[in-house]
């Protein structure tokens, strides 16, 4: 073998140790690239509100509502309903990312379960153990997403009422979902109604007794409105119109956007 073959093995074997070490070095080191964008909390709008009626041995039912914030806090609040009374308690904390499950710190003495899956526009609570419930009430372990930002914080001006047209103005006929407060507001001729609302899955509605002013008005259209508003259950939005029903009935209330 001669002097100049020798080199040349050489050379070729620092070349191939030199390009394994870098191979080996860029599997081991991941880059920002390799962040899985598939997580819910990546993938998922999760920041927000969710409501649900969570099942309860001794009552009538747990209504649940938890706030998620961009700096990882919680607000969750829950009012045990029994025999037409409630009972309510608020825990505030931070919470803390698993996966695809999100934990709420503060709740050291398991009085409830700490651990929900995210799920687009819904959370799944999970038992105290943090694993699925499988049982036959299942579904009814779920928190859903509150709020639609096509109805909401935006001023509709009412212009069917009970099938019947209505002639007025965007300023005496109108109702507006004030989303911060979950407050609806509402004016149907001369007084202003005040109620509290949620909406869920986009276009379930449940509106709770308000207050009202007490003008005398040439006509009953206020109270017609009340009353359509105690049943209504859903809504539906497109083309700036929308519709208040009463499941698949004909539409309570019809409304155009007042730009």
């Amino acid at each position: 073998m001669t002097r100049t073959h020798l080199k040349y093995i050489m050379a070729t074997a620092i070349t191939v140790t030199f390009m394994s070490s870098c191979a080996i070095k860029n599997k081991q080191e991941p880059t920002e690239n390799s962040v899985d964008h598939h997580t819910a909390e990546i993938a998922f709008d999760w920041q927000g509100s969710y409501y649900g009626l969570l099942p309860c041995a001794d009552c009538d039912g747990i209504a649940t509502r938890l706030d998620l914030n961009n700096d990882l806090t919680y607000v969750l609040t829950k009012a045990w309903k029994k025999n037409d009374k409630a009972l309510s308690d608020t825990l505030k904390g931070k919470f803390t990312w698993q996966g695809n499950n999100i934990k709420l710190e503060g709740i050291a003495d398991k009085s409830s379960a700490d651990t929900f899956k995210v799920e687009e526009n819904r959370l799944r609570q999970l038992d105290m153990e943090g694993n699925e419930i499988t049982s036959e009430l299942a579904t009814h372990y779920i928190l859903s997403k509150m709020g639609n930002s096509q109805v909401e914080d935006k001023r509709w001006q009412i212009v069917e009422l009970n099938g019947k047209q209505i002639t007025g103005a965007p300023e005496t006929h109108y109702i507006i979902f004030h989303s911060k407060e979950g407050r609806l507001e509402a004016k149907a001729n001369c007084n202003i109604l005040s109620r509290s609302y949620r909406i869920t899955n986009q276009l379930m509605i449940s509106i709770d007794q308000g207050i009202s002013t007490m003008m005398a008005c040439p006509d009953d259209l206020d109270s017609q409105l009340n009353k359509v508003l105690d049943m209504a259950d859903n809504i539906s939005v497109g083309d700036g119109t929308m519709t208040i029903n009463k499941a698949r009935m004909a539409p309570l209330v019809r409304l155009k956007l007042v730009e």
